[in-house]
């Protein structure tokens, strides 16, 4: 397969454009890239040593691929790419070398090196290494979503929420900013999967994900299917005021859509802080339950706030003035 055809693969699996960073010094050697990534419509960038190529890993770390040429007398080069690695770890690393009969070239690939070329080489070479590495790179995309992925819905999974999680609630605290929790069950969904079919029932899951992701902040907020016909939404940087305003975005889409016999019930609660750890995880987890529950009681496609949240956090303004992040559709 083209190497641009696993461009276009990974661009659609990763919904952005896929960011080259090549580190070259040889004039020859650059003009000779620069021809061949023109017409790409990649997003490329050229530097000419290791200090410009961490500079620019630091101030934007979403480069895909690293090209990197190094000389016999470059010595810093597993400094270099134990570097990349930190700052990305899923990032692959391409690196031109010098021919030299003696090299061990198994050296580069201990340390972290993905592909190797030696020069001189054909464009034809550098193509087919390239499409190999782009390749590699594709099929770690596809298993790292299958991971953490529901393949369903397209949310992240159970698995990836209870490490998340942590990791959110950790920064939350630390950083001292509200983060916000909502449960979601899909009510009535076993009596519509039962009596309308599965391929049904399905269809009302993959929507119901679609409508999530179309009302959270895009690689802000994490949706993930927490059960059967149960979802959660981790907000960061959310009172408990924005995300009730979330809520009632989904509702509001849901409404819209051809699925009446299924409503929502909705559980917002905000971090409040514990002992440790893991109990400020799980309070806010059975919080955002059990207001799941009381919204049950109530009419359909409705939320309900944990009454601790409010008591708790009512006199404070809201980070983003209390209005959505989006506009209510």
């Amino acid at each position: 397969m083209e190497y641009i055809n696993w461009v276009n693969l990974i661009e659609k699996e990763t919904k952005e454009k896929l960011k080259i960073l090549i580190s070259e010094s040889d004039e020859k050697i650059k003009i000779l890239l620069e021809e061949f990534f023109k017409d790409t419509g990649l997003e490329i960038k050229f530097v000419n040593d290791s200090k410009e190529t961490i500079k620019t890993l630091s101030q934007d770390p979403k480069y895909q691929i690293i090209i990197l040429s190094f000389s016999k007398q470059d010595e810093d080069f597993p400094f270099l790419i134990e570097k990349i690695k930190e700052t990305n770890p899923d990032v692959k690393v391409f690196v031109i070398l010098d021919y030299h009969k003696e090299e061990d070239l198994g050296k580069y690939f201990e340390i972290g090196t993905d592909e190797i070329i030696l020069k001189p080489f054909t464009l034809n070479e550098f193509k087919a290494r390239l499409s190999k590495l782009l390749k590699e790179h594709y099929l770690d995309i596809k298993l790292q979503k299958f991971i953490i992925e529901d393949p369903l819905t397209e949310v992240y999974n159970r698995r990836y929420f209870d490490e998340i999680i942590k990791e959110e609630v950790y920064k939350a605290l630390r950083q001292k900013y509200p983060l916000s929790l909502m449960m979601i069950d899909l009510d009535n969904f076993k009596w519509y999967n039962d009596n309308f079919g599965h391929q049904e029932g399905d269809r009302l899951l993959k929507n119901f994900g679609k409508i999530l992701w179309k009302s959270v902040r895009n690689k802000v907020d994490k949706v993930c299917r927490y059960g059967g016909d149960e979802f959660v939404v981790i907000l960061p940087y959310t009172s408990w005021k924005n995300a009730s305003l979330i809520a009632k975005r989904i509702c509001k889409r849901w409404e819209k859509k051809d699925f009446k016999l299924v409503t929502l019930s909705i559980g917002v609660a905000q971090l409040i802080e514990r002992e440790t750890l893991e109990k400020s995880i799980s309070d806010l987890i059975n919080r955002a339950d059990k207001a799941m529950y009381e919204a049950k009681k109530n009419e359909k496609d409705n939320w309900v706030v944990d009454e601790e949240s409010i008591k708790q956090f009512s006199n404070e303004e809201s980070p983003n003035g209390d209005e959505p992040s989006q506009p209510l559709l």
